[in-house]
């Protein structure tokens, strides 16, 4: 009798852990398990002025909180040149994982887009604008939203990319679009594999 309770406590708890760490990724992206802000300072982070490879006119313009998305973005600007510039909220998400998502619910209750700092570029020196985010409550965060509504992205190729702890990346595409109706919006890709990166780039003839 006791080895049965013994047993049924030990299913509950696996259970349990299970139950919270599946609901957990679908608020804010946990891949390599980051849940502590790691903010890095804009010199280290943005580039402008570069010629992309084979003369493509591209931009890379991510958000990153725990630092998986700019390793990525960070990834892909080396592989298709171009600039690269991190949209940064004007004020800072919280350092901690509980605190972060208080505020970001507070955000998407108010519907109030957060100001941002991001360093200034020309829009008509691109082409193709590559954006980078984590899911957070199923979309992108809404920095990311207000970058995408204060430049101009008419004709433009906007490619979003994103890091997921669990969250699937399509409705993130849906407010994307909203944000940026007169852009061509290229397929999303949700890169918790790193193997899609490249074909994925191919296709928009990014890299060889």
């Amino acid at each position: 009798m006791k080895k049965i309770i013994f047993y049924i406590i030990v299913a509950l708890l696996i259970v349990g852990a299970v139950f919270y760490m599946t609901n957990k990724s679908f608020v804010l992206g946990r891949v390599g398990m980051s849940f502590a802000n790691k903010p890095v300072d804009a010199a280290t982070t943005d580039s402008v002025g570069n010629v992309a490879k084979d003369g493509k006119r591209v931009l890379v313009a991510y958000f990153s909180w725990g630092g998986n998305t700019r390793k990525l973005a960070q990834s892909i600007h080396r592989q298709v040149g171009g600039d690269i510039i991190e949209i940064r909220p004007v004020k800072p998400y919280p350092e901690g994982y509980k605190a972060t998502v208080k505020v970001v619910k507070q955000e998407l209750d108010s519907g109030t887009l957060p100001e941002i700092n991001v360093a200034k570029v020309d829009m008509k020196d691109y082409d193709t604008i590559l954006v980078g985010y984590p899911i957070w409550f199923h979309r992108e965060p809404l920095v990311v939203e207000k970058f995408l509504r204060s430049i101009d992205t008419t004709g433009k190729t906007i490619l979003p990319f994103a890091t997921s702890g669990g969250s699937p990346i399509e409705a993130s595409v849906t407010t994307i679009s909203k944000a940026a109706p007169n852009a061509k919006l290229g397929d999303a890709l949700l890169a918790n594999d790193k193997g899609l990166v490249n074909p994925w780039l191919k296709k928009y003839n990014l890299i060889k």
